[in-house]
């Protein structure tokens, strides 16, 4: 039997709440460490003396970081690309979906890359994903902060951004999903969730009016945990 335990409503946000699990971190120069995600990982460095762990998905695809003062948040995960986003689609979709009340002001790409960074309610975001494994995980952080420090946090993003680096594993040339336009291989094909759990999802997506990521924990063992998309519209 499989039970909800949360619903994660964009890929950067921690599914669990898990503040015991005992952080990733390698020392860097002064303040700031490294946390290296041992699941798909990618890795970058933050000021410890700013940010501190918040929360930390229990499958270790994601972490939230919050600025001591609570005012400033760096989002850090992965995703498998499942729906078969280009660069300039999933920032398309980031824009749509994530930063709708956001003024966008800052949106390059490239052929595995995007950053995306606007301003809106007196705050300022700053996002950078990355595609690896031919493109078949999307790794990519997220700050967002108040605009009346940005002579603070842009500094901050700024050396965040040119540590980070996305997820190599798990890469294998024979679940590696191509991108739209090319063949796809038999052996690529993701395996469907069940009629139930798709149902479920669905249900919740509509509630929230969002597409989101639902997390099942099943009740007996091993215990382990299932991810179903929820989308809005179907």
């Amino acid at each position: 039997m499989w039970r909800i335990g949360a619903v994660a409503l964009g890929v950067l946000a921690a599914a669990v709440s898990a503040s015991d699990l005992a952080p990733a971190r390698e020392a860097t120069s002064g303040d700031w460490v490294r946390y290296h995600n041992q699941r798909f990982g990618f890795r970058l460095e933050y000021p410890a003396d700013v940010f501190h762990i918040e929360r930390t998905s229990a499958a270790d695809d994601g972490r939230v970081f919050a600025a001591h003062n609570g005012e400033a948040h760096l989002l850090v995960g992965a995703l498998r690309n499942e729906d078969e986003h280009s660069p300039k689609s999933y920032q398309d979709f980031l824009a749509r979906d994530s930063y709708p009340d956001y003024k966008i002001s800052y949106r390059p790409f490239g052929d595995d890359w995007l950053v995306l960074s606007g301003e809106g309610g007196g705050k300022v975001f700053y996002e950078k994903a990355m595609f690896s494994c031919n493109g078949q995980l999307i790794s990519s952080f997220a700050m967002i902060y108040p605009a009346e420090q940005r002579d603070r946090f842009d500094p901050i993003v700024a050396r965040v951004a040119n540590s980070f680096v996305p997820g190599r594993a798990p890469c294998q040339a024979s679940d590696a999903k191509p991108r739209r336009g090319e063949a796809r291989p038999a052996q690529a094909e993701p395996v469907a969730a069940s009629d139930w759990h798709s149902r479920v999802a669905d249900r919740i997506a509509r509630e929230r009016g969002r597409d989101v990521i639902v997390v099942l924990r099943r009740t007996t063992p091993p215990y382990d945990y299932k991810y179903v998309r929820g989308h809005a519209t179907r």
